[in-house]
């Protein structure tokens, strides 16, 4: 954790930035007149791929999902 006023801030905050991003600091609190009011962090996206996989053994279809009703309920959906 890293702490800077705020002129330190708005002057360094390429540097802070590039702390964060390689790790050497998790988090930056800006202080105005030495007390706390904000705090800086790495921002984590979620990762698609880890959810690949989410519906691995989940029934994805019905037992009659070829049944010739349904596939001519479909095509008169789509104007067949």
């Amino acid at each position: 954790m890293l702490q800077a006023n705020v002129l330190e801030t708005k002057n360094g905050l390429s540097g802070f930035l590039r702390l964060l991003e390689s790790g050497q600091e998790d988090c930056v609190i800006i202080a105005r007149h030495n007390k706390p009011v904000a705090k800086i962090v790495p921002f984590r996206s979620d990762d698609a791929s880890s959810r690949i996989g989410i519906a691995r053994g989940q029934a994805l279809f019905t037992d009659n999902w070829d049944d010739e009703s349904i596939n001519v309920e479909v095509a008169e959906l789509f104007g067949a």
